[in-house]
């Protein structure tokens, strides 16, 4: 690999970091957020949940590079989310404060698919999921940067100051995107050239492609059994060891490891042994242990160890997944990983709703959860193991 290439990869990985910041800083300090607005902590949760739901306009959204290309519109993502930063460093508005979360949302599920596709675009395949499981450590590493910087500025300062601090960082990442990552913006006689590329048109490529549609259908299961399971298990410790805040805190720190472990298995062993089957069984822990983890009841650190193993795998099958789904439609990546990001925030805003509906009307059962969260798992592997293939199709 060129070291054109590599400084390549590092600013766009360093810019996905900062972006993966903007994304998690709010979780661990919804309190003290709530507190500098004066707002209830159920105020800045519901804007979390907003920014989440930005992700279900990835596929409106998310295909623009195939038209403009992938340079000018990572550029564009991080340039927009450094004023917005800004914005939110001068303005102590609450309504401000929404709107800027809202645009953090919105330049990640448009940098993400993006940047995913520059990949496909330079990567040869058999070496592809060593250089994207490098670029999903960005995602657990933005986590053990985010709470004690965050924490510390809000204990120093304010929330501006955060603001402030994250304008800082993404704006040295649109200036590392500008000089590092070369050029591959279309003329304009080229966009002319281009069919314009809306979510039906983005619908009926996939369409058309039984790949595809399985490895959307995989995307979904997998988020839905998640999220079924993580919407859930803090009042399950809660409940089982009345050790919320301590159980809660060393459960940050476990989640961040276990990501990491998994993102270094994509990275190590994936392209040899397979991003498919490196996929399929990392879903396969991850539906065991979905079934298991209740029953653990007897031991917080059993319980702890637990959780760490489904992460590793839910993290190994989720990010073993992306560089396999990047060559199924090579002729539109943008459009096949801008619609992933769509499934995974339906199987979010779907697991959300069921897994809280059951432990409602089970009073708390959570070993039903488990149960209906594994079973979600296992229809995620079998999809993944007989209907997606390692090959690619042509767009028409």
């Amino acid at each position: 690999m060129d070291r054109k290439l590599i400084l390549s990869i590092a600013a766009i990985i360093f810019g996905r970091l900062v972006i993966n910041i903007t994304k998690r800083f709010p979780y661990p300090f919804v309190s003290a957020i709530a507190t500098n607005f004066g707002v209830t902590a159920a105020s800045i949760q519901n804007v979390i949940a907003l920014n989440n739901a930005t992700g279900l306009l990835s596929p409106v959204f998310g295909t623009m590079s195939e038209r403009y290309g992938r340079k000018p519109i990572m550029l564009a993502m991080l340039a927009m989310m450094t004023i917005m930063s800004f914005l939110g460093a001068i303005f102590a508005d609450y309504g401000v404060f929404v709107i800027v979360l809202f645009a953090f949302g919105i330049g990640k599920i448009i940098y993400d698919p993006t940047f995913q596709a520059y990949l496909g675009d330079v990567i040869p395949f058999h070496r592809r999921a060593r250089i994207m499981g490098t670029a999903e450590l960005s995602w657990a590493f933005s986590l053990i940067i985010a709470a004690p910087v965050v924490g510390f500025l809000l204990d120093a300062s304010n929330l501006q100051v955060v603001f402030l601090f994250l304008g800082i960082c993404l704006a040295l990442g649109t200036i590392g995107i500008a000089i590092f990552v070369e050029s591959d913006g279309k003329s304009k006689d080229e966009r002319k050239s281009i069919k314009v590329i809306n979510p039906i048109t983005a619908f009926q490529v996939i369409r058309k492609h039984p790949a595809a549609v399985y490895a959307l259908i995989f995307a979904i299961c997998l988020t839905i059994s998640h999220e079924m399971f993580f919407i859930n298990y803090g009042l399950w410790m809660e409940s089982s060891f009345d050790l919320v805040l301590t159980a809660l805190g060393t459960v940050t720190v476990v989640i961040a490891i276990a990501e990491i472990i998994g993102e270094f298995i994509v990275i190590t062993i994936a392209d040899r042994v397979g991003t498919k089957l490196t996929s399929m069984l990392g879903m396969l822990v991850a539906a065991i242990s979905f079934a298991i983890i209740p029953s653990l009841t007897f031991s917080l650190p059993v319980a702890l160890f637990g959780i760490f193993i489904m992460f590793i795998g839910i993290e190994t099958a989720i990010v073993a997944s992306l560089p396999l789904f990047t060559e199924i439609l090579p002729d539109a990546r943008a459009i096949m990983m801008s619609a992933n990001m769509g499934a995974h925030a339906l199987g979010r805003v779907i697991g959300a709703f069921i897994g809280g509906f059951i432990y409602a009307t089970t009073d708390g059962n959570f070993v039903i959860v488990g149960l209906f969260a594994g079973v979600m798992g296992i229809i995620a592997f079998f999809v993944m193991w007989r209907l997606i293939p390692v090959g690619k199709a042509k767009v028409a």
